[in-house]
């Protein structure tokens, strides 16, 4: 019955676009827009808004990521109030926004053949999509994600197709839908409950969890904590204790916020860097630093995926910053468990990509008792090359992303490492670091933050690193490397003094 279905929908599927409209421009020039396509599933016309990178050439394929919106609402709902478009260029990904009706909580209805949208998100679209764009046709290159009654639709069809969709994700999502047999209108596609618990429990995320187990289908949802009316707080701890009973690993993320746009497309990046980073290793025609950016980022969502199991019995550190702190080895950390979210090129995130645009996935996931941060002369280098962004820009951005660290993890304790000094072809950022440092060390001082100056240790007479300290005039050498971890070591020893001193005096 499928590979009939299937059929008839690949012969749909070399009609033409019958139209495309475009929304307003994404900051590269590329543009998201509607078309419309006859489904065989829905059996009428139907209309998706799409997005592909602009920067597509003859052959190059992309990851896609579906994205579904809630109840009340359309396929336009991402794109125009939801920073879609704004987010986009940032990717390496084509965005399908398909429409699952206002109420048809993607599944297929047994009285309506009108809502029959899990098979049309399902299977149908992106059969569809394949053929008419430029996407990568593999599971391990496309994910699912959505919000509310989306957010429900996202995982479960993941769960019921894990050979289509690598990974899912939900925001706000109604998880539990048997715990709602009369409210948002799902028994108007189900019917009611009490005639048939067997359907119900087949269209709940919650009840169909165990499908996760070695489908290898990464995960991640999250929700406002007073998103209490709608149900998607209560429904997302459950999901969140029950994948944890079954031992399947998965992010879970609980924020402020309500049941609204503002969380919504405030955490929008959240899950395109989760989704890029679960699907960059089936895209090819990545270039070096992109790749790395979002390979180094997987590796840290793994990881994070495996926490919600089973949290570390000895101290954590968390290593944030570029090259000069990737290249340290956990062994240099005898007694802690050494969360090492470093990476190479990484800027503040000013511009472009950096740490405050990852700090989710780098630190928050962890809830470290000690982060590290040590960035700068990335940054400095674009200064000395661009003319931007000013030291005064950087140290601003440095301020906030310790002042959120604060906020999010009050008992975290952060510790700053000044920028170390250079030599050779990158001596020209010499005094530049060291004006960048005396900010550092009074930014520091006002937020009572600890701090490990190596310059001294690492500079000789002249203020460049010593010759026996460096690689290339950049990088450190395992020598070096040991001087700057025993530096750390001492003040992850102060970190736990002080702490065990506000314990002994609160």
């Amino acid at each position: 019955m499928r590979s009939a279905f299937l059929a008839a929908a690949l012969s749909g599927v070399l009609l033409s676009v019958l139209a495309s409209t475009a929304f307003p421009d994404s900051p590269t020039g590329g543009a998201i827009v509607e078309v419309t396509h006859e489904s065989a599933a829905l059996g009428r016309e139907q209309t998706f808004s799409i997005y592909v990178p602009p920067e597509a050439e003859d052959g190059e394929r992309f990851p896609v990521l579906y994205v579904l919106h809630g109840a009340y609402g359309g396929h336009r709902d991402w794109p125009t109030a939801g920073r879609a478009g704004e987010l986009a260029a940032h990717y390496r990904m084509v965005l399908v926004f398909p429409d699952g009706g206002e109420f048809g909580w993607y599944v297929d209805s047994p009285h309506d053949p009108s809502s029959q949208y899990a098979t049309y998100v399902g299977e149908e679209l992106p059969a569809y999509i394949d053929v008419h764009y430029p996407t990568i046709a593999d599971r391990g290159a496309r994910g699912i994600m959505g919000l509310s009654m989306g957010g429900h639709g996202a995982l479960l069809l993941a769960a019921k197709h894990p050979d289509r969709f690598g990974s899912a994700s939900s925001l706000s999502g109604i998880l539990k839908i048997t715990d709602h047999p009369e409210k948002h209108q799902i028994a108007a596609r189900l019917g009611p409950m009490e005639d048939n618990p067997e359907l119900w429990a087949e269209n709940s995320v919650w009840d169909q969890a165990e499908r996760f187990r070695d489908s290898g289908v990464r995960l991640l949802f999250d929700c406002g904590e007073d998103d209490v009316a709608t149900g998607a707080i209560g429904d997302s701890r459950k999901l969140h204790e029950r994948l944890n009973a079954l031992g399947i690993p998965h992010i879970w993320r609980e924020h402020a916020g309500t049941h609204s746009w503002d969380y919504w497309s405030g955490h929008l990046r959240e899950h395109l860097n989760f989704h890029q980073a679960s699907m960059i290793t089936a895209d090819e025609g990545a270039d070096r630093w992109f790749r790395l950016y979002f390979e180094r980022m997987s590796a840290f969502l793994e990881e994070n995926g495996r926490l919600a199991l089973e949290r570390p019995a000895a101290p954590t550190v968390a290593l944030l910053g570029s090259s000069s702190l990737q290249s340290f080895p956990d062994e240099l950390f005898p007694g802690y468990r050494v969360f090492n979210r470093a990476i190479a090129g990484d800027g503040l995130g000013i511009v472009r990509r950096g740490l405050s645009w990852r700090l989710e996935e780098s630190v928050f996931d962890i809830r470290p008792d000690v982060l590290v941060i040590k960035n700068g002369r990335n940054d400095l280098g674009e200064l000395h090359r661009e003319g931007e962004p000013s030291i005064e820009r950087m140290l601003e951005e440095y301020a906030a992303i310790v002042d959120e660290v604060r906020h999010r993890l009050p008992q975290t304790r952060i510790v700053v490492m000044t920028a170390f000094p250079v030599s050779g072809r990158f001596a020209h950022l010499g005094d530049s670091i060291l004006e960048y440092n005396k900010g550092l060390t009074r930014l520091s001082g006002e937020r009572g933050l600890a701090v490990v100056d190596a310059w001294p240790e690492l500079a000789g007479p002249g203020g460049e690193i010593r010759p026996e300290y460096t690689m290339d005039g950049l990088h450190l050498t395992p020598v070096a490397r040991d001087k700057v971890a025993a530096l750390l070591l001492g003040a992850l020893g102060g970190a736990e003094a002080s702490e065990n001193q506000e314990e002994m005096n609160p």
